[in-house]
């Protein structure tokens, strides 16, 4: 349904996925800039980011990364043709970096471990288990001793190894985690070694510039 106002919106619209009537807040409207209208479509938002978060979004997300990989030196000339919009792009990456920064290191973790997780589902294992997760710090003392009897009982009975790393899942799913508000934001130290390095670096380059 395409309108020329807000006001012109049924207060009520269907749903083609779901086949409920829904609040015309809850369905997926569209502004069209250049004919000045709105288009209401027959999808509400629920099924809409379900179906881009089981399919369509990840399609999306591998379809660019591949295509800037093609075309590197064209997208390298679009953020140096417009410092405003990186500086922009670098502003908006900084804030949100800043405000997801717990659940983005979850997420980081379990990534370099091989298992691909999406940002929400890292928020959502945030909320589950706390910033710790899934390092040996958010377990509690009883989950600490759970790790090492089955790490021992799978030295006795001699069978397929199973990580560290996969232990310590377990024993988050077994629920003996530090409680979520309780736990101490782990890696702090390090991150501060980390940014120390970095400013050096930063440092060495800006005076090798200016004795050059």
């Amino acid at each position: 349904m395409k309108v020329q106002a807000m006001g012109l919106l049924p207060s009520e619209y269907g749903c083609n996925l779901c086949g409920l009537t829904k609040p015309v807040a809850e369905m997926v409207l569209v502004r069209l800039r250049r004919e000045k209208a709105y288009l209401l479509r027959p999808l509400c938002k629920d099924c809409h980011n379900q179906r881009e978060r089981g399919h369509r979004r990840e399609w999306k997300t591998k379809y660019l990364r591949g295509w800037r990989f093609r075309n590197r030196q064209l997208s390298d000339s679009y953020w140096r043709g417009n410092p405003a919009v990186k500086e922009k792009a670098r502003i908006r990456a900084a804030a949100r970096f800043e405000k997801k920064h717990e659940a983005i290191l979850i997420q980081g973790r379990l990534n370099r471990r091989g298992m691909g997780v999406s940002l929400k589902q890292a928020e959502e294992l945030l909320q589950r288990f706390g910033p710790c997760y899934p390092s040996r710090l958010g377990l509690t003392p009883r989950g600490l001793r759970e790790c090492e009897r089955i790490r021992a009982g799978l030295r006795r009975r001699r069978t397929k190894r199973i990580s560290t790393f996969e232990i310590r899942l377990m024993v988050y799913e077994d629920g003996l985690h530090i409680k979520p508000g309780r736990q101490t934001k782990p890696f702090l130290k390090a991150a501060e070694r980390l940014r120390e390095w970095h400013r050096a670096q930063g440092q060495k380059k800006i005076a090798a510039a200016a004795a050059a």
